[in-house]
């Protein structure tokens, strides 16, 4: 393999190639973006109202297990991605306490899908309740779920068994294909995953299309059910269950497209970059970031909730300014009254 057809024809070779930028920054979002996914599951736990009690698992499951991918990918089990070949640099914290390379990769690829089957999970909830006969889906809904996330830890793994085990597995050919690397990428173990990537492509594809045939299935069957649904409910239940879907599909969309992006573009880019390999990367590893930022400004009771909170930080913020610390215990003490009384 030339180094024209991997290489990009005016690569340079700068600092944000480097591993240490690439751990410095995704080690930052991981963890400023940690309090915010915090406080996501905490509105889910105890701000959800009793009219989206049927949803609030199925919320708080997804955003646990988005939670956990981007912890993954940013701090964890962080690598540097060499595309277009199959090759990776583990830079994670479970790298640098010996974990080896196949269990890292496995396991970013079984997180990725179990997102995927938390998604089918949440949009299956919605079908399931508007549903008007229940009694048949009911004795499916079980075997169903459990299959998906059957596929999610089993499609990744024959290739899992014919990695060979530690750091380090092919790096002369990685290097004589990209030579591009950055000095300290050269420096480093560097592993192949597979060579030509043609059983990569079958099971990542594979379990790809069916999360994504699944969920395109069950955006259909949420539609259709939400018109049979009007025939037999109060308009001002049908109002609020279109509310809540849609927020859901709003909540779902843009983080579904910033998983997708990194994807497709490692699927189908033919040189190597590292600073664009870097980008989607980082941008992939935010993606449950989004995802809670998104629910909680599209989810009506979070977004009341934080703003009657603002609110009223911002109240006492300008008492105590105005007129000191007599007035933010008086504020207090009357809170306190009010309460008991």
């Amino acid at each position: 393999m030339t180094t024209e057809s991997v290489c990009s024809l005016n690569f340079e070779i700068t600092y944000t190639d480097s591993p240490e930028f690439n751990v410095l920054l995704l080690h930052t979002i991981g963890l400023l973006s940690t309090p915010i996914h915090i406080f996501g599951g905490y509105c889910i736990l105890f701000k959800t109202p009793k009219e989206m009690s049927s949803v609030k698992w199925s919320l708080f499951n997804l955003q646990t297990t988005s939670f956990l991918l981007d912890l993954f990918l940013s701090v964890f089990g962080t690598i540097q991605l060499l595309i277009p070949l199959i090759a990776v640099y583990g830079i994670g914290i479970f790298t640098k306490l010996g974990m080896r390379i196949p269990e890292v990769v496995y396991i970013l690829e079984t997180s990725i899908a179990v997102v995927g089957c938390s998604i089918i999970v949440l949009l299956e909830n919605r079908f399931y309740i508007l549903m008007i006969n229940k009694n048949m889906w009911t004795r499916f809904r079980i075997p169903f779920l459990t299959f998906y996330y059957i596929t999610a830890f089993l499609f990744f793994y024959p290739i899992y068994i014919t990695m060979p085990p530690g750091p380090e597995h092919r790096k002369d050919f990685i290097l004589k294909s990209i030579p591009c690397l950055h000095p300290d990428v050269r420096a480093a173990p560097l592993y192949l995953v597979e060579l030509g990537g043609l059983k990569f492509a079958i099971c990542t594809t594979s379990e790809s299309l069916l999360i994504v045939f699944t969920l395109g299935t069950m955006f259909l069957l949420i539609l259709n059910s939400l018109r049979n649904y009007g025939h037999t409910r109060s308009k001002k239940t049908v109002d609020l269950q279109k509310k809540l879907i849609r927020a859901i599909f709003i909540q779902l969309a843009l983080p579904f497209c910033i998983i997708w992006v990194p994807i497709i573009y490692y699927t189908f880019i033919g040189f190597f970059n590292a600073a664009i390999n870097n980008f989607m990367y980082v941008l992939m590893a935010t993606h449950g970031l989004v995802s809670t930022l998104v629910m909680l400004v599209v989810q009506k009771p979070y977004r009341e909730f934080i703003s009657k909170s603002c609110s009223l930080h911002k109240k006492i913020g300008s008492l105590e300014g105005s007129t000191g610390g007599n007035a933010f215990n008086s504020v207090n003490n009357g809170i306190v009254i009010n309460r008991m009384f």
